[in-house]
């Protein structure tokens, strides 16, 4: 399954000309940067378009057809006002409804991610905050399968820097503010994080160093002066594959069901009614195997992988339908 990204763009009346010109410009070289990752890593990339201005739609749904996103970034209109909070529900249906988990090499997961792009002030920042805590804190209460963090890049005078800001925080994205003519910088470097990813998929020490990251952007003509930025981009992508960037402790141990991995109660399973009878998440690897289980419920404990030769856990595949899975194939764990 390819990487999905929803970008979610401001067409309201203040990007009339020179701004609508530079979006479509960003999300052109966006696009064509994704299909040269897909040409020399083999990471494939669906993208989907969503706008609000005058009008507030899906523009395209998740696709890697490329020249059809084109199109439809092409026929974007400037108009009307800011409706950003009707432009991120539009991007969480589509997530909701065609996004799924990038499985990369080595068995680690990438959820979707919303790019957000405005150079305005919202129509109500209120609700805007409170769609900004549905892709992050209250994930499950709306219907999303995982977390989704949203990049948001602010251009212009008007553009309310705190709310990008707090967006950032509550979803563990990023965000960055500066000129219209640096949009294209901004799309590129997201290419490139993506690129960073597939390369060292299988090196978590490099998945989680600055320093290793910003070596990479350097070795592509990418300089990132801003440590901010570089911070917020690795943050972004440690959310995307549903890891910590600083406890150790959640490391990937090799052998055990990836983190983000959905499961049932297994063939050893002895602990009632903990999961509810439902899927949980596994969050954390333990030694001695164990790991952490966050369940839909709300409730969270430790299971049994190998401790006591002992599997309580078995993987969910699909929508409800559980299956023996081949831990050679999955990278994950069987009945």
């Amino acid at each position: 399954m390819p990487l999905d990204t929803v970008l979610c763009l401001d067409t309201s009346g203040s990007m009339a000309g020179r701004g609508l010109r530079e979006l479509k410009k960003a999300c052109t070289e966006f696009l064509l940067g994704i299909q040269q990752t897909a040409t020399q890593t083999g990471l494939r990339e669906n993208v989907a378009v969503v706008e609000f201005g005058s009008k507030t739609r899906i523009v395209r749904n998740l696709t890697d057809n490329y020249r059809l996103t084109k199109n439809a970034i092409d026929s974007l209109q400037a108009g009307g006002t800011t409706p950003m909070f009707e432009g991120l529900m539009e991007a969480m249906k589509e997530v909701i409804q065609n996004g799924g988990v990038l499985t990369l090499p080595g068995g680690k997961k990438m959820t979707p991610r919303i790019i957000l792009m405005t150079d305005g002030r919202p129509d109500d920042k209120d609700q805007v905050l409170k769609a900004a805590m549905s892709f992050g804190p209250l994930w499950k209460a709306v219907g999303l399968p995982f977390p989704i963090p949203i990049a948001c890049v602010g251009c212009g005078p008007d553009v309310d820097k705190e709310l990008l800001a707090v967006i950032a925080k509550v979803t563990n994205g990023m965000f960055v503010v500066g000129d219209i003519s640096q949009l294209g910088d901004f799309f590129r470097r997201q290419v490139l994080l993506i690129r960073f990813a597939a390369q060292f998929s299988h090196d978590m020490d490099k998945l989680r160093s600055l320093i290793a990251l910003r070596a990479f952007l350097s070795s592509m003509g990418e300089h990132v002066d801003n440590e901010d930025e570089l911070k917020g981009l690795l943050g972004l992508l440690l959310t995307m594959m549903m890891i910590s960037g600083d406890d150790d402790d959640d490391l990937e141990i090799e052998g055990y069901p990836p983190l983000g991995t959905r499961v049932r109660r297994g063939r050893d399973w002895k602990w009632g009614n903990q999961d509810g009878g439902g899927v949980g998440t596994v969050t954390k690897h333990n030694r001695g195997g164990v790991v952490d289980v966050e369940w839909d419920i709300g409730r969270s404990n430790t299971y049994r992988h190998g401790a006591e030769d002992a599997r309580d856990l078995r993987v969910q595949i699909g929508n409800g339908e559980t299956k023996t899975v081949d831990l050679a194939i999955l990278g994950a764990f069987t009945e």
